[in-house]
């Protein structure tokens, strides 16, 4: 048995020390190349694959249609109007109107003409019973044109989720409105009437006149016409029907040409129409 066990011994001692005194084996290289970068795109479902971040870019933030409704190929738009005026008195103004628009590829052009009327608070009747008078316009009629230039627009959904997606376009506008006394030419001469249309500020004659038409606690505010600025939504749905809320300001440019007392005044107003 120990005859056996020692020459094993030996045999295992002499290949550890032939292994390591070995050099190591290179791998062989064999005749087949690597695949190359052009090979794989010769896979046949390759240009059926699109990756992630295309997908992602195509689907985040999107809508189905960019526009729910184009409100720059429309000839034409007409509405009604109606707002509310704050001119910085105690007394009511309300006015009510109609509009004709046209669109453009940049801007909205629009013309109007609106009836103010004007009455009496509690305020100003009891301001009435004292010899202090305060500036303000009587009951008149108003022409208006005004440009909308675009800042912002898209398609917006409204809540509830059932309501109909509609197009969004936020304005800056710049108008000008022209105040028309029809009380204030009594009595004056064609052209006496024709002279007073151009001037920026009510003549003697027609204030006379107004004194008639004015409110008890009213000073007649001598402007004519002056220039607004403000903002107006334009919400259009799919079939044409729009919603235009809109704050408009005075500008106060005119103010040392017209004479004016009132000199800043605000107008909150709705419009409601039909694109065509």
């Amino acid at each position: 048995m120990d005859s056996l066990l020692i020459p094993s011994l030996a045999m295992v001692w002499l290949g550890a020390a032939w292994a390591q005194d070995a050099e190591p084996v290179e791998p062989v290289e064999t005749s087949e190349p690597a695949p190359s970068p052009e090979a794989s795109d010769e896979d046949p479902l390759s240009r059926y694959k699109t990756p992630f971040q295309v997908l992602a870019n195509r689907t985040i933030g999107t809508v189905s249609s960019k526009l729910a409704f184009n409100w720059r190929r429309t000839k034409i738009q007409v509405g009604g109007t109606g707002s509310f005026l704050f001119e910085l008195n105690t007394f009511n103004s309300a006015r009510i109107g109609a509009l004709i628009r046209r669109p453009t590829n940049s801007v909205m052009i629009e013309f109007g003409v609106s009836y103010t009327r004007v009455w009496d608070s509690e305020s100003s009747r009891q301001l009435a019973m004292t010899a202090f008078r305060q500036p303000g316009r009587p009951s008149r009629l108003e022409l208006e044109t005004q440009v909308a230039i675009p800042l912002a627009e898209g398609v917006v959904t409204a809540m509830p989720r059932w309501f109909p997606s509609a197009q969004l376009v936020f304005n800056a506008t710049l108008g000008f409105r022209y105040s028309i006394y029809p009380t204030g030419y009594a009595e004056l001469r064609p052209g006496q009437v024709a002279a007073a249309l151009f001037q920026p500020a009510l003549s003697e004659a027609e204030l006379a006149n107004l004194e008639e038409a004015r409110l008890d606690a009213m000073a007649v505010d001598p402007a004519r016409y002056g220039i607004t600025a403000g903002f107006t939504n334009d919400i259009y749905f799919e079939r044409g029907i729009f919603v235009s809320p809109r704050v408009q300001f005075a500008v106060p440019a005119l103010a040392f040409v017209t004479n004016s007392s009132l000199p800043f005044w605000v107008d909150v107003s709705l419009a409601v129409g039909v694109a065509l």
